[in-house]
C-alpha cells in the first residue's frame, strides 16, 4: 500500500546535529526580522507569497506580522536571543491595520473579512498578542467577546471553534479567570452536538465546508484532529464521563481511519463523501497527514477503554522520517518544521532520545533548505507558521529538547 508520495519529499540533510550552527541561524534568522522591520510597511512579503487575497504586509498570527513578533518575543522570553526592539506599540494597531486591508482589497476582504473572530487568521490572535504584551482589561474583554462568535464551527483551529478552544486555554492558563474555562465548555458542547458518524469506515468525525469543498477533513489545522486537539488539550475541564467518552471517540476514529502497512501509518485528507472534483494527495505534513496526527495527539493517553495508543504514534512517527522532509520551505504548517515537532512529541511521550535525534536531523535540513531558499529568493520569509520564524523556535526547541507548538501548546 502507498502511503505518501516519494515525490514531494527529499533526502535528509547528512550534517550531523549542532547546537552551536542551529544557535547561530536563530540569531541571524532574528537579527534580519529586526533589522528589516519597518514601522510602516511592517515585514516584505516573500514572493512566494504573492496573491490578491494577501496584503503587501499581512498581520494575523499564523502568516502575519502579529507571528513574526510572537515569534521574536517567545525567544527573548526564553533566552535564545538578547532583547530586542519593543513591539508594543505597533501590535496594539494591528486589528486597525487589518481591517484597513480589508476595505481596500475586495479579494482580501472575501478571503478573511467574515473571519475576523478567528484565532491565528483574525482580529483574536493578533489582541492575544497585544493582550500578552501589555495587559489591560479592555483588550481582554474584546478578546473574550470574540471568542465566543465561533461556536458550532467545525473548521479546526486556523478557522473555527477549535482555534477559539485553544486561545481561551491559552488565556486561562495565563490569567486563571474562569471566563475562558466558560468559553472552552460551550465550544467542546457545541462542537459535540455536531459530530457525525460515518459508516465507512465506522467513526465520528465532523462535517465541514471550506473553500467550496464539503467533506470530513482529518487533518491538524482545518480537520478531526484539530478540533480533536482542542478537546484533548482542555479534556481536565470537562465531567469524567463526558471527557471518557470523547477521549474514547477520538481514539476509536484515529485507529479507524489510519492507513497502516508494514509497521508504517499515515492518515488521508479525508474519510466518507466529499463534493470534491478531485481526491487529495496523500500528504505528510502538519495540516494534513501523519505529522500533524502525532504533534497533535500525543497527549492522547490510554485510559478507560482504550487501547494502547503508542504502536499507532510509533508507526506514523516512523513514516515521517522515512519519508524525509518535504521538498517545500522549511516551515511549520507544510514543512520540515511541522514533521520536526511530531519528533519532538514523540521524545517527550517515550522519553525515547532516538526521536530527538531525529528532529535535530530534521533541524539541520531545515537550516539547509531555508539557506537554499534564501539564495534563491533573496529573502527570508517573515511568517511563523509559513516561513523562518517558525524555524527558529523549532531550532531552539531542538536545542532545549523542548514540545511545545508554536501558539497551540504556548502562547
Amino acid at each position: 500500500m502507498q502511503l505518501y508520495e516519494p515525490q514531494r519529499h527529499e533526502a535528509t540533510s547528512s550534517a550531523d546535529w549542532n547546537e552551536a550552527v542551529a544557535r547561530t541561524v536563530i540569531a541571524r534568522i532574528a537579527a534580519d526580522a529586526q533589522r528589516v522591520f519597518c514601522a510602516e510597511r511592517l515585514w516584505p512579503i516573500h514572493p512566494f507569497d504573492i496573491s490578491p487575497e494577501r496584503p503587501s504586509a499581512m498581520k494575523p498570527l499564523y502568516y502575519g506580522a502579529a507571528g513574526v513578533i510572537w515569534a521574536l518575543d517567545e525567544l527573548v522570553r526564553r533566552g535564545a536571543i538578547s532583547t530586542g526592539p519593543a513591539y508594543a506599540a505597533t501590535v496594539a494597531e494591528l486589528t486597525l491595520r487589518h481591517h484597513d486591508d480589508l476595505r481596500a482589497n475586495a479579494a482580501a476582504d472575501d478571503y478573511l473579512g467574515r473571519e475576523l473572530a478567528s484565532y491565528l487568521m483574525g482580529d483574536a490572535g493578533m489582541l492575544m498578542l497585544s493582550w500578552k504584551l501589555q495587559p489591560s482589561s479592555e483588550v481582554a474583554a474584546q478578546i473574550y467577546s470574540l471568542l465566543q462568535q465561533k461556536a458550532g464551527d467545525t473548521r479546526g483551529v486556523l478557522w473555527g471553534a477549535a482555534g477559539s478552544m485553544v486561545a481561551a486555554l491559552l488565556m486561562h492558563k495565563m490569567t486563571g479567570e474562569a471566563r475562558w474555562v466558560e468559553i472552552f465548555i460551550r465550544h467542546f458542547d457545541a462542537l459535540w452536538d455536531r459530530w457525525t458518524w460515518v459508516d465507512e469506515p465506522g467513526c465520528w468525525a465532523w462535517v465541514a465546508e471550506l473553500y467550496g469543498d464539503t467533506e470530513t477533513r482529518l487533518g491538524a489545522l482545518h480537520g478531526f484532529v484539530a478540533n480533536a486537539y482542542a478537546m484533548v488539550r482542555g479534556a481536565h475541564l470537562l465531567p469524567i464521563e463526558r471527557r471518557d467518552a470523547a477521549l474514547d471517540r477520538i481514539e476509536q476514529t484515529l485507529q479507524r481511519t489510519a492507513l497502516r502497512d508494514g509497521g508504517l501509518a499515515n492518515w488521508p485528507h479525508r474519510v466518507g463523501a466529499s463534493n470534491r472534483a478531485e481526491s487529495m494527495p496523500l500528504l505528510m505534513q502538519f495540516c494534513s497527514g501523519a505529522p500533524g496526527v502525532v504533534a497533535c495527539m500525543a497527549g492522547l493517553r490510554d485510559g478507560g477503554s482504550r487501547p494502547s495508543f503508542d504502536a499507532l504514534l510509533l508507526e506514523a512517527g516512523e513514516l515521517v522520517w522515512r519519508a524525509g522532509p518535504t521538498t517545500k520551505f522549511p516551515v511549520l504548517c507544510h514543512g520540515v518544521v511541522g514533521a520536526g515537532y511530531a519528533f519532538l512529541k514523540l521524545y517527550a511521550r517515550t522519553g525515547d532520545a532516538r526521536w530527538l535525534a531525529r528532529a535535530r536531523a530534521f533541524a539541520m535540513h531545515g537550516i539547509d533548505r531555508a539557506a537554499r531558499a534564501l539564495e534563491q529568493y533573496g529573502q527570508r520569509k517573515y511568517s511563523l507558521w509559513t516561513g523562518d520564524l517558525g524555524l527558529a523556535v523549532f531550532l531552539w526547541d531542538c536545542v532545549q529538547g523542548n514540545a511545545q507548538l508554536p501558539t497551540l501548546d504556548v502562547f
